[in-house]
């Protein structure tokens, strides 16, 4: 009996808080339904937000890859001075809240402009308020988060295979490119999916770094912030629909390659 109780309040603990999860996330199929969706994508403003989501993520991710796999495989694999004091810096970004990004990506420009004097402002490397800033903004997050993810995914690859490879003669990026890499495949591609989902989903550093600006800036989160500004509730839930769908997409995919959302 005591072993019923038991799994009866933890079941009943779960039960409860998937129920509150589906609500809340389905709330909005209730309110407009997916038609609203389809609806509100025939429109050409909806429409360039999406495009702009996807293209500005979509080189967030690539840019955010390149950086974390090798910092990813040297904090795994190698003992590296103050290895403790970059690990904690590399979290920062993923825990503190993503205004405080932003902002922190705009008085990085104030103290280059106070370095370099006003011919910064306007300038090709003046990323405040353009679409460019807003990869930076997505970049400035994803790239920490990928690390994290990336280090789990090396870490399950068994040292021993690599000691082996380098035994029979091959270099240590002949290894790492051709014994590491494949071993640790499924995990680096699901961990793309994921820095990509949260680099559409990101809102805060693109608001503070990019602004909200109509056909300039507005990438979806933005698109709905503005939206819900401006009283356009329906377009507003219609937009954070297809984020919610966008997620289920990049989950399925996480799951399909085995990945798990392990972060550390």
């Amino acid at each position: 009996m005591k072993r019923i109780g038991f799994r009866t309040a933890f079941l009943f603990a779960l039960v409860t808080l998937a129920a509150f999860v589906a609500l809340f996330l389905g709330a909005g199929f209730l309110y407009s339904g997916p038609g609203r969706v389809l609806e509100l994508l025939a429109r050409p403003a909806a429409r360039e937000s999406v495009l702009l989501s996807l293209g500005t993520s979509g080189v967030a991710t690539v840019l955010a890859m390149a950086a974390a796999v090798p910092a990813a495989y040297a904090l795994t694999r190698w003992r590296i001075p103050l290895r403790g004091a970059i690990d904690v810096l590399l979290d920062l970004p993923i825990v503190l809240p993503p205004l405080v990004a932003g902002f922190s990506l705009l008085i990085l420009y104030s103290v280059i402009e106070r370095a370099l004097g006003p011919g910064l402002r306007g300038g090709p490397l003046d990323l405040r308020f353009t679409r460019e800033g807003i990869v930076l903004a997505q970049f400035a997050i994803a790239a920490p988060l990928a690390v994290r993810v990336l280090r789990a995914s090396f870490a399950e690859v068994p040292v021993r295979l690599e000691t082996m490879s380098r035994s029979l003669g091959r270099s240590e990026a002949s290894t790492f490119f051709g014994v590491t890499l494949p071993l640790a495949r499924n995990g680096i591609l699901a961990g793309t999916i994921l820095v990509w989902a949260r680099s559409v989903a990101e809102f805060g550093p693109i608001l503070v770094f990019a602004g909200a600006v109509r056909g300039k800036t507005d990438v979806v989160p933005i698109a709905i912030f503005l939206a819900f500004s401006n009283g356009e509730i329906e377009n507003g839930v219609a937009l954070s629909l297809l984020l919610i769908a966008l997620g289920v997409v990049a989950l399925a995919g996480i799951r399909r390659l085995g990945g798990r959302l392990v972060i550390g």
